[in-house]
């Protein structure tokens, strides 16, 4: 169902006078539409208008009893019915009361429900589109999320582009300690860049907490340079050489807790050439 068919209902829909199926399917549509929620909530309150401000007169007491004793003998029959009711009333009440008055007093009554269950109804839109809106939110936070994540990845390949392409490139392999594994990593560094790129590849996989994290080695220290995850058996880090205290000997790469600040057992290592 489209706005515009949406917008042929509304009306109906608001007096309760639309088939099951169609406000069923405009009950789907306006969850979903902003613009045709507004319209049926504005239905809605003229609907509401109408039946507060439908006039009554006061009826004589004479038929107030008529009509509480026909109520009476129909419950005992078992067949309670309102418009059957005024029909039967109505050449009694026709010397007595008018019929905009009978007929104000039917579609007031007929209202009054209506009110209540489109005040129902309504609170459930609104629900239904605030919860809208926070899974939009949600979405628009992960979407977020996602785009950072992936500028970060760029960043990093630029990075690692650079130092593979700069004139003073080295390159240092780094070897796996344990010859069970087939884990390998190549380490790359550029003075002119003042970057450091390692990649690796056929990594074992992780446990939960866990994080790849790269050392640099000296005589007397280690420095972590970085941490990073893998996919697929490939990692990747590129690292400031220029932040690093002291030249290093050697770089290693080990399985730590995300929390470790000192490194554990290396499974790649490589010593430089001094």
């Amino acid at each position: 169902m489209d706005c515009d068919q949406v917008g042929e209902l509304l009306d109906a829909y608001a007096l309760g006078a639309a088939e099951a199926d169609e406000a069923a399917r405009l009950e789907e549509h306006v969850a979903d539409c902003v613009r045709c929620w507004s319209s049926l909530n504005e239905a809605q309150q003229a609907a509401a208008a109408i039946a507060l401000s439908t006039a009554f007169q006061r009826a004589p007491a004479s038929l107030r009893n008529r009509i509480v004793a026909e109520t009476e003998r129909g419950e005992r029959l078992g067949v309670p019915n309102l418009m059957q009711l005024v029909r039967g009333l109505w050449p009694v009440g026709a010397g007595i009361v008018t019929a905009a008055a009978v007929a104000s007093l039917t579609f007031a009554f007929f209202l009054q429900a209506e009110v209540d269950d489109l005040r129902d109804e309504n609170d459930q839109l609104i629900a239904v589109i605030e919860d809208t809106g926070e899974r939009l939110t949600e979405q628009q936070q992960l979407i977020s999320t996602e785009v950072e994540t992936a500028t970060e990845r760029l960043t990093e390949q630029q990075q690692i582009m650079a130092v593979l392409a700069a004139p003073d490139v080295q390159e240092v392999r780094l070897d796996a300690t344990d010859h069970t594994t087939s884990a390998g990593a190549v380490y790359h560094s550029s003075d002119s860049t003042g970057t450091g790129a390692l990649l690796c590849n056929n990594l074992p996989a992780l446990q939960e907490g866990q994080e790849y994290k790269v050392w640099f080695l000296t005589q007397d220290h280690s420095y972590e340079a970085g941490s990073f995850q893998t996919w697929d058996g490939i990692g990747q880090l590129t690292m400031d050489l220029e932040d690093l205290p002291e030249l290093p000997v050697a770089i290693g790469v080990s399985v730590e807790h995300v929390d470790a600040r000192e490194p554990g057992e290396m499974f790649l290592l490589a010593e430089f050439e001094q």
